[in-house]
């Protein structure tokens, strides 16, 4: 029996602690973000989007690229070093971490001012410094979780952390509710206080994990490498994300603050918080928490890049097998989606939320390139793809400038990860033997093209939208026509009333989804045997 703390059956039992950390995870966090949008203003709702965005940036500036080294590195400390050797490496990480966030944290409040003034938010001044505590805290927390415990497979402790937060918070947003209007300021206080609790629970987990491993004596003979060798890794990740930071999501946020306004930031930020969830919760998201650590200790023992290859185009072709439907259901029924789920605030904004969710399909394969250029010391070539994706920036402001409103920063985002993918496979085509699985690739996209069509042909069919030229040869462009811009604005309604007809809705994407795919298999035999495999089951047939 395998004693490898990355061994099959320490991946299945990190498995299942993932699975349902993540499901609960995800069934909190979707009720805090329906909670917050129908509790807040719009103008505060557009206030709290833009503070987390801000600590979304503040925490990749203040990293360092120290999280890439943990991923790199701590896979093979733990299989080769010491107890103590382990336990030094990680806290050295953390405090380096708190360091830099500290640091961070005070410059921020003298210069607070001066920020908030070109994005029309001076007003927040006292509660955005307020929320600086929550960087720290709640920032130290998500190292924790996804820069120590994720690599060191302990998903159980990490999920409890994260599920820690996710019911304590809306608790503590509930006292506040309770005794009337609830405000930003009282908002902020409530995740302080989740995040508090949160990191707390983090800290024990880790500490509890190391002292099981403190007499370990480690593999005899191993020397582990210098901090100058992590930090080229870390290095040279870090410019990527700086470079990346410039066209991120974060930076799109405060674009649309800018030019369109605090509504129409609050709208953004709601779609992109259902972005969010889609995004973290597709499969390659098992790979930053749980595979990850797989993949690199079984690299840095084999060398072996078929291996890596192969595991890296299943797990892209898994991202695009969950996506598809969802992208094709927000394209069929988005607006009434958003309405329900905004409790009315946002009306009409439904071939945005289908244009974000496009803009996941190359994410999602982005995260899983970046992983198998860092594993096989290719780590240059990343910053090479971010800085093609630069050229989203100044296409974004242009479009601003031309006034295609929320358009804008969709457009530009998938530019942005269309060149950063685009680069990133030329060049590890180039330097290593990976290949991506172009055909798989191709069936799944073009199943999703044919279920869309399909799709959207039933639905106008059941709302009665077909135009009785459609059957002839007159007026064939303009029927054209008229059907590209139905898309476009999603102006058929959904069959049914609310609820009902999402379902019907979904039901429709789902199934005809599955079908298309079982007549097209996108997934080889070998792969579909090892899902198979992993799951005990039977399930994957396509």
């Amino acid at each position: 029996m395998s004693t490898s703390p990355y061994s099959g059956a320490e991946i299945k039992r990190g498995a299942a602690h993932f699975l349902v950390g993540k499901f609960a995870s995800a069934l909190l966090n979707v009720i805090i973000i329906f909670w917050l949008v129908r509790l807040l203003t719009i103008e505060d709702y557009g206030a709290y989007v833009a503070l987390v965005a801000g600590m979304e940036f503040a925490l990749a500036i203040t990293s360092l690229g120290l999280p890439w080294v943990a991923a790199r590195y701590l896979p093979e400390f733990r299989l080769h070093a010491s107890g103590i050797q382990l336990e030094n490496f990680i806290w050295q990480i953390i405090g380096w971490i708190s360091l830099f966030l500290i640091a961070s944290s005070l410059l921020l409040f003298l210069v607070m001012p001066w920020l908030l003034a070109p994005i029309k938010f001076a007003q927040y001044t006292d509660v955005a410094r307020l929320y600086l505590i929550v960087l720290f805290i709640g920032g130290l927390g998500r190292h924790l979780q996804d820069t120590a415990l994720g690599p060191l497979l302990q998903q159980g402790r990490a999920q409890i952390s994260i599920v820690t937060r996710n019911i304590t918070f809306p608790l503590f947003l509930g006292v506040a509710a309770v005794q009337g209007e609830v405000h930003l300021n009282q908002l902020v206080l409530a995740e302080l206080a989740a995040s508090v609790l949160s990191t707390s629970v983090a800290v024990l987990g880790l500490i509890r994990h190391l002292r099981s491993r403190h007499d370990f004596p480690g593999r005899v003979g191993w020397n582990p490498p210098t901090w100058s060798e992590m930090w080229c890794v870390g290095r040279q990740m870090y410019v990527t994300e700086l470079v990346a930071l410039a066209y991120s999501r974060q930076v799109l946020i405060f674009m649309t603050q800018r030019f369109l306004g605090v509504e129409t930031t609050a709208l953004f930020g709601f779609l992109l918080n259902l972005y969010g969830q889609v995004a973290r919760y597709l499969p390659a998201n098992l790979l930053f928490g749980l595979i990850r650590p797989k993949l690199v200790a079984s690299y840095v023992d084999k060398g072996c890049m078929a291996e890596l290859t192969r595991n890296a185009n299943l797990v892209g072709k898994l991202n695009l097998f969950v996506l598809v439907p969802l992208l094709i259901f927000a394209w069929l029924a988005g607006n009434e989606l958003v309405s329900i789920l905004s409790g009315g605030k946002f009306i009409h904004s439904g071939n945005i939320l289908a244009g974000l969710l496009l803009a996941l399909i190359p994410l999602s394969q982005l995260q899983i390139l970046v992983t198998v250029a860092v594993v096989s010391d290719k780590s240059q070539l990343v910053t090479w793809g971010s800085v093609f994706g630069l050229l989203a920036l100044p296409l974004a402001f242009w479009l601003l400038e031309l006034g295609w409103g929320l358009w804008s920063p969709v457009i530009a985002m998938i530019v942005g990860q269309v060149l950063f993918n685009t680069i990133l496979i030329g060049a590890l085509e180039y330097t290593t033997t990976y290949r991506p699985d172009t055909i798989g690739f191709f069936k799944l996209l073009a199943s999703a093209l044919l279920v869309f069509t399909l799709g959207f042909l039933v639905k106008m069919a059941w709302a009665g939208a077909f135009h009785p030229d459609l059957n002839g040869s007159v007026g064939f462009l303009q029927n054209i026509q008229s059907i590209v811009s139905m898309i476009l604005t999603q102006q058929i309604a959904v069959p049914g009333d609310g609820y009902i007809g999402l379902a019907i809705m979904a039901a429709l994407a789902l199934g005809l989804f599955l079908l298309v795919s079982y007549c097209f298999k996108p997934f080889l035999v070998e792969e579909r045997t090892r899902l198979n495999r992993l799951l005990n089951r039977n399930i994957f047939v396509w």
